[in-house]
């Protein structure tokens, strides 16, 4: 079974913000929930690779280390290390400042979640985050 790790374009803009990557973290709010969907099965695989990780990003941060690769990958067509190696401090930018259950209510992530679903043939009732198991804030692979 292949591997999922489902996330939206705000959590991909929050982590990328984390580390330094100001230029980035706009764009990855303008993702579409296609673009992230389809980032799915490559965040698990770097989430389970983690001596490839070491290669792209020596001493990433075990936690975020996949979902940074990813989405600078994405967004500039090879993955990278982050401008910084641990999450910066201080209030986010107002797009990125949003709670955890509004990031949870997000109907972005819901698209995401949905359009995994219909590529892998999971059928999760509709609105079941509770079902999923949750990792770091994002839901675990599938």
């Amino acid at each position: 079974m292949l591997e999922q790790v489902i996330t939206s374009p705000l959590s991909l803009a929050r982590v990328l913000w984390w580390y330094g990557e100001d230029a980035l973290w706009p764009a990855a709010l303008e993702l579409s929930p296609a673009d992230v969907a389809s980032l799915a099965p490559r965040l698990a695989r770097l989430r389970t690779a983690p001596e490839v990780v070491e290669t792209l990003w020596p001493g990433a941060p075990t936690a975020d280390a996949h979902l940074v690769l990813g989405a600078i990958e994405r967004l500039e067509g090879r993955p990278r290390a982050a401008a910084r190696r641990h999450r910066r401090g201080g209030p986010m930018p107002e797009p990125l400042d949003a709670d955890e259950e509004s990031r949870w209510a997000d109907p972005a992530l819901d698209e995401v979640l949905r359009l995994v679903d219909l590529a892998t043939g999971v059928a999760y009732p509709r609105r079941a985050a509770e079902l999923r198991p949750r990792l770091h804030g994002r839901w675990a692979p599938a």
